[in-house]
Formats: structure tokens, C-alpha cells, sequence
């Protein structure tokens, strides 16, 4: 028979884990009474995150604001010297230069291949491969000299003076936090008070935290935060555009669609880990976010996770 107690921690190192794989090293497991081969995989787990938050990322580097933009173009407009004439946001952003820093300078100041060996015959061959289409690596450093590695296609304008270089890349864009746009839409409203920002964001916090566990009801929401309900749901709704419960929905429905997305987890195991009572009101509040069920979804490939049923002990 299986023990729920150990279903349960299982079940706490599968969500720590994942977390651990995006990036928040925060957690912990709290230690159990039980003196068994699991206890000794959940102090593990709680040292490697522990390791990992002391020595490999400084204090900030979780963001729970961050979202990705898939791809985001660059492009550049450069004159007969190899000089940038022009440039587009994408660059500016990927990079992280203004305009200013990047206008007039050649485009070999923010590379860090070298082409200066090269000889003139050499410049003149690369330049002919690219002006015919061909595609070439070069590795971009970025205001923070980070390297940016891009497939970058050329060609040349019409009138034959401005060779036009682009890629794509991903991009991490990172959003004003919720503190920030409370900030000004508190300019932009009398009623609200900065102490009723300040509730508001708490709140915002809280449910974020929170998303594993059942929400409580606004009136209980709002006692626990010392206002009424009336300004909680108010409140809410004006600074984040939506109710306290569609969020709280929303967010758990997103974090289950990545877990679907880049593990193997079983389905039912990552309704339970996100919240849901059952695997049928999960389904459908899926479906009815995405347009589509769980089990549509395309799983991950690459996951290295056991399932959990292979795990628990008898």
C-alpha cells in the first residue's frame, strides 16, 4: 500500500525541483519525523538549492516579472565603411545600447569576432559570400558584455551604397514590476490612497505565493489583509485590470502549461501540484484558457524527471 507521507514529499521535491529549473533557489522542504531513504533525498534537495541560492547566482536574480518574447528581429543599416547609418529597436533592446552609442560607430565595435588579420583579398571574398546570400555567425557583445550569437543574413540596397545586416534572437523582456504601475496609476486616480497601493500589492504577492493552495474567499482575503472587500475587489481590478480570483486562475493555468510543456510529469500530478481539486476541473479550465486540453499539449522531450508513480514505495 502506498503511504501518503511519502506521496506527499515526493510530491513537494517534484514542485521544488521545478522551480529549481526555472531559477527561484528559495525554497525549502520542511524536514519530516520520518527516518527513511526519502527524508534523506528531501535534505538534498534542500542543500543543492541552498548551494545554489550561496554560490552560483547573487541576491535578485529571480524575477518573477520576466517573460519571454520568442524572437525579436535586429536590423542594421550600414554605409560603405561598415559604419552603422541606422538601427532598429530590436537591436537596441537585445544588445542594450541607446541609439546614440551605437549610431556612426562601426559595427566591428560590437562584435567580438575579429576580421582586423584579415587580408584585403580575404575581406573582399567574405564580402562577396555575404552579398550573395550566404549566412554568417557573429558573436555580438552587449552593453553588459554579455555574447549575443547570431545567424545574420545580408544584403544590399537598391542603390548599391548601404549593405542591410539582420537576425533574429530571443529576448528576455523584462516588464515593469507591480509596483511600478501602481506607482502611476495611483497619479492617475484620487481615490486611491499610497497605503491602499501598498495593500493592493501585498495582495498581488500574496496570491502569487500562493498558487499551489486553494484561494481563500475575498471577504476572508480582505480581513486577513485589514480592508473590506469592496476595496480589495475594487482596488484590484483597477491596478491589474482583472478580478483577484481570474488571476489567481490565470497564473496557475500558466505555470501548468509550462510543467506540461518542459516535463514529464503526469497530468494529474501537475493539476494537483498547481491547486486543483480534481483533474477534471483542471481540464477544463485549461482548455477554456488555451483552447485546447492538457493532453493536447506537446510534452517535453528532453526532461530527465521520473514520473512519480515509478517512485512511491509500496
Amino acid at each position: 500500500m502506498k503511504r501518503p507521507h511519502n506521496r506527499q514529499r515526493l510530491l513537494s521535491m517534484h514542485k521544488m525541483l521545478f522551480e529549481m529549473a526555472q531559477g527561484n533557489f528559495n525554497g525549502h522542504i520542511p524536514l519530516s519525523t520520518y527516518d527513511d531513504e526519502i527524508e534523506t533525498l528531501v535534505v538534498l534537495v534542500n542543500m543543492v538549492a541552498e548551494e545554489l541560492k550561496e554560490s552560483a547566482f547573487h541576491s535578485g536574480f529571480v524575477n518573477p516579472y520576466i517573460t519571454h518574447r520568442i524572437v525579436t528581429p535586429a536590423t542594421f543599416i550600414l554605409d560603405e565603411n561598415h559604419s552603422i547609418k541606422n538601427v532598429n529597436q530590436g537591436a537596441l533592446e537585445i544588445l542594450g545600447y541607446n541609439a546614440v552609442q551605437m549610431l556612426r560607430h562601426p559595427i566591428q565595435d560590437f562584435l567580438i569576432d575579429d576580421f582586423s588579420n584579415m587580408s584585403d583579398f580575404e575581406k573582399k571574398e567574405l564580402e562577396e559570400m555575404l552579398l550573395s546570400g550566404e549566412i554568417i555567425t557573429l558573436n555580438f557583445i552587449t552593453l553588459e558584455k554579455l555574447i549575443v550569437t547570431a545567424e545574420c543574413s545580408v544584403s544590399r540596397l537598391s542603390d548599391g551604397k548601404f549593405t542591410v545586416l539582420s537576425f533574429v534572437a530571443p529576448f528576455l523582456q523584462v516588464h515593469q514590476t507591480s509596483s511600478e504601475l501602481i506607482e502611476i496609476k495611483l497619479n492617475r486616480h484620487d481615490n486611491f490612497k499610497q497605503t491602499d497601493a501598498r495593500l493592493i500589492q501585498r495582495v498581488y504577492d500574496y496570491v502569487l505565493a500562493n498558487l499551489t493552495e486553494p484561494l481563500p474567499s475575498i471577504k476572508e482575503l480582505a480581513r486577513q489583509f485589514g480592508t473590506n472587500d469592496f476595496k480589495l475587489k475594487d482596488g484590484f481590478r483597477h491596478f491589474f485590470h482583472t478580478s483577484v480570483y481570474k488571476f489567481y486562475t490565470e497564473q496557475r493555468l500558466k505555470r501548468a502549461y509550462l510543467m506540461i510543456e518542459q516535463t514529464d510529469i503526469p497530468l494529474k500530478n501537475i493539476s494537483f501540484m498547481n491547486g486543483f481539486n480534481s483533474y477534471p476541473n483542471f481540464s477544463k479550465s485549461f482548455k477554456k484558457q488555451f483552447g485546447f486540453s492538457p493532453k493536447e499539449l506537446g510534452r517535453g522531450k528532453t526532461s530527465s524527471l521520473i514520473p512519480l508513480d515509478d517512485l512511491n514505495p509500496s
